[in-house]
């Protein structure tokens, strides 16, 4: 039989995360993602198709992700 305490289930107000202060982290975090999204699109635009193989890609694959807006993943 297993035991447990009422009080382990419960969450106090101050445990929950704050919706409007994780909202804000992920509002402050997106620059930094496109800009990381930017960054590796080009750099992989410019390698050669060898390299390319290596990473499991072809060169049409990077023409397509560069067409990409940098907002869509």
């Amino acid at each position: 039989m297993t035991s447990f305490c009422m009080d382990d289930r419960r969450r106090t107000p101050a445990a929950r995360p704050n919706l409007a202060f994780a909202l804000l982290r992920r509002l402050t975090a997106l620059p930094a993602l496109w800009r990381a999204r930017i960054v590796a699109r080009s750099r992989m635009q410019r390698l050669n198709d060898a390299a390319l193989s290596d990473l499991g890609l072809r060169r049409d694959q990077v023409e397509t992700l560069q067409r990409k807006p940098f907002w869509r993943e």
